[in-house]
């Protein structure tokens, strides 16, 4: 009997943040560090907006790139946020999150063999997103005693003939690294001296601490040289809403839900609905759980740096940290299968990443303060303390 599956699935990978959650949701008494899930309720006023579009049975089809009212939210909330401009009509498309507007865009730029440069650590799926669009990662590393900050020398060094595009991640996940305002014109400088066109992936941009966010489209010299991808999931607690969108140029836009029409067909109506109330609303709520985010990072850096072997560096902004191991183990997979099974603390390990992540674990801290503790003290007991804390 011939092989019925398409060459595809060999090239594909199970998400291995997905792995490590199975494996975890199969062990009990574990404290769980493992997803970036916020730990925070969807704000009540976010909610009251899902009933009432369900009471009102606003639950069938919406146009493909998404509802009038939410699509001018994300054009509002751009505008007024960082006086970016984009019509609502054309330049932006309502996804399936973020993930969905990185799988459409990809989808629609990239040729058989074209690269793709994405950061390294960077995202888990990036790889595979862009293999199934029959292109080829090419990773550039971030460097970890600079706060895992880009080499822009080094971006460059990577650039080929077929180098199509790069995805940039800022603040990044796994590593909570932002990249400032100089290094983002000089990576659009390079991008357009090469003709290489910027995916921008923003999913966290409301959650940084000590400075701003600086959208890559800002920097560069024609904003429709970037692909700006947002999400509802992580700055308003609204994962399983699955809403992200895609802002940028018509062109790209119009193949973007030609694409999704073949997908999905649209977003979810009732989360659209509760996004366009997020965006048009306060963003108070928004701005406590950056807080309590911030006050979680201070005391889980802190302590864990007081950990034998463990080393890390303060995150600028999403709710990461990417610990050095290495001191216990240099293969982060067994040392991640060892602190669930012995220590009862998940983590995901680094390599998954990346190859610059070899070494490291990525803890979240998208949980309450007494999870945070628990764990500290688990993995205290365990390893025990630095001499000096």
């Amino acid at each position: 009997m011939k092989n019925n599956l398409s060459d595809r699935t060999s090239k594909v990978k199970f998400s291995p943040i997905r792995e490590i959650f199975d494996l975890a949701s199969k062990t009990p008494g574990l404290t769980r560090f493992e997803v970036g899930q916020p730990d925070f309720a969807t704000p009540i006023h976010i909610r009251e907006a899902s009933k009432s579009a369900i009471d009102e049975g606003l639950i069938g089809y919406t146009p493909t790139n998404g509802l009038q009212v939410t699509r001018e939210a994300v054009s509002k909330r751009l505008s007024a946020d960082f006086g970016l401009e984009y019509d609502p009509n054309s330049e932006i498309a309502i996804t399936v999150g973020a993930s969905g507007a990185l799988y459409l865009a990809l989808r629609a730029l990239i040729n058989p063999g074209d690269e793709v440069l994405r950061p390294d650590p960077g995202f888990a799926t990036y790889d595979e997103i862009i293999k199934d669009a029959d292109g080829i990662p090419v990773k550039y590393p971030l460097i970890p005693d600079k706060t895992f900050s880009v080499d822009v020398k080094v971006i460059e060094s990577l650039i080929s003939e077929k180098t199509k595009a790069i995805i940039i991640n800022s603040p990044g996940n796994p590593c909570g690294n932002v990249i400032d305002e100089m290094q983002l014109e000089e990576i659009m400088d390079i991008c357009e001296k090469h003709g290489l066109f910027v995916i921008s992936d923003e999913a966290y941009d409301k959650i940084i601490y000590d400075q701003k966010h600086v959208p890559a489209a800002l920097k560069a010299k024609d904003k429709y040289n970037v692909l700006t991808i947002g999400s509802s999931s992580k700055n308003y607690a609204m994962t399983g809403f699955r809403i992200g969108y895609a802002a940028g140029d018509k062109k790209l836009i119009a193949e973007i839900v030609k694409f999704q029409s073949l997908s999905s067909i649209c977003a979810d109506y009732v989360g659209q609905k509760a996004y366009a109330v997020a965006l048009f609303e306060d963003q108070s709520e928004t701005t406590k759980m950056v807080d309590e985010y911030n006050r979680r990072r201070q005391y889980f850096v802190s302590e864990l740096n007081k950990i034998a072997g463990f080393n890390c560096s303060s995150p600028d902004g999403a709710f990461y940290v990417f610990v050095d191991i290495s001191e216990h183990n240099p293969d982060d997979w067994a040392f991640t299968k060892y602190l669930i099974e012995q220590v009862k603390v998940t983590c995901i390990p680094g390599s998954s990443f990346g190859d610059v992540g070899k070494g490291f674990v990525r803890f979240s801290f998208a949980t309450s303060m007494e999870v945070l503790h628990e764990g500290i003290e688990k993995l205290k007991k365990h390893f025990g303390t630095k001499l000096d804390s």
